[in-house]
């Protein structure tokens, strides 16, 4: 019984061993294609060369004027980084609101499963159903929110080039955009509005919008207009080029999802085929099922797939990301 119980432990620990010798080596292979994506765009800039250009000298300065104005940033807490989240997917109450609700909903779920069924398994695999739902449901709602973000904010951008073309000074063209057009945009135009009334900078105020918001079209439209303030130029033409970069991106990020729409059904088949399998076979012959439960290797088996199952996904996620 004990050379078993010694030979179960040494297959459980080959068997971790091979995994984590598979994910080690799939990390590095990661962080070799990183340095040398970074080396390619290093080279391309002539970061690294010895003999720099006038444009990487330019590009050089600028860096270490921006590294030198910026402020070093702070880590985010725990409760800033799930606000953030809340802000992406354009939800009105508070995170911690929407924690204490899934936090109920949970903690309901999981007992009514255990006190029918008493198994364990059941509740913590009812558990992990709630938590992938949620997760699935708040990318889903990022997802659109950012998609209503560019889209009002390039129609906001047109309305600016026009109204400022008719005589309409910048903050008159603002607060026009926060009466035409609606959340989320409308709402931070007349904050910056709001703000410059109260006597704060316009350009802090759109940079600090820019920075609460993390939005990267509004974050270029903070720089540029930022530039265009210390520059000179006529924003009307800015406004026009900014909506076009906008749209643009838009119609990029379009095909871009169009293009990995296979790989993420693909995702979603390949991970849900094992769990539907699984409480399939629960429910027609739990006998059968019975080793996975009350052995040593049984649960090791069933954490191995849990592990395996995670993986494929982070993995099916990687080879859907397109970088441009």
């Amino acid at each position: 019984m004990d050379s078993h119980k010694l030979i179960n432990i040494i297959v459980m620990a080959a068997v971790f061993a091979l995994v984590f010798s598979l994910w080690c080596i799939c990390v590095f292979l990661w962080v070799v294609q990183y340095l040398r994506r970074l080396q390619t765009v290093q080279k391309r800039l002539g970061i690294g060369a010895k003999e720099q250009t006038n444009e990487s000298k330019v590009l050089q300065l600028w860096s270490n004027t921006q590294r030198e104005t910026s402020k070093e940033p702070t880590k985010p807490s725990l409760l800033e980084r799930m606000e953030l989240l809340r802000d992406k997917a354009g939800w009105q109450a508070s995170m911690v609101t929407i924690i204490t609700r899934l936090v109920w909903v949970t903690v309901l779920s999981v007992a009514i499963t255990y006190i029918i069924s008493r198994s364990v398994l059941l509740a913590i695999g009812v558990f992990a159903v709630i938590i992938f739902i949620f997760w699935t449901y708040l990318q889903r709602s990022i997802s659109k929110h950012t998609v209503l973000f560019e889209r009002q904010l390039a129609d906001a951008l047109g309305i600016a080039a026009r109204a400022l073309r008719a005589g309409h000074p910048l903050v008159g063209t603002f607060q026009l955009i926060a009466q035409e057009i609606g959340d989320p945009i409308g709402s931070i135009f007349a904050r910056i509005c709001q703000e410059q009334t109260l006597g704060l900078d316009l350009k802090d105020s759109i940079r600090k919008i820019a920075e609460t918001t993390y939005n990267t079209e509004l974050k270029l439209f903070a720089t540029a207009v930022a530039i265009q303030f210390q520059s000179g130029g006529n924003l009307a033409d800015l406004m026009d080029r900014l909506a076009t970069v906008i749209r643009a991106r838009m119609r990029l990020n379009r095909r871009v999802r169009v293009i990995t729409a296979q790989t993420q059904f693909s995702k979603k088949i390949l991970v849900a085929l094992p769990i539907l399998f699984f409480f399939v076979l629960n429910i027609i012959n739990p006998n059968y099922m019975q080793p996975l439960y009350n052995t040593t290797i049984g649960n090791f088996l069933l954490l191995t797939v849990a592990v395996s199952i995670l993986f494929g996904m982070w993995v099916m996620n990687r080879i859907s990301a397109v970088r441009f």
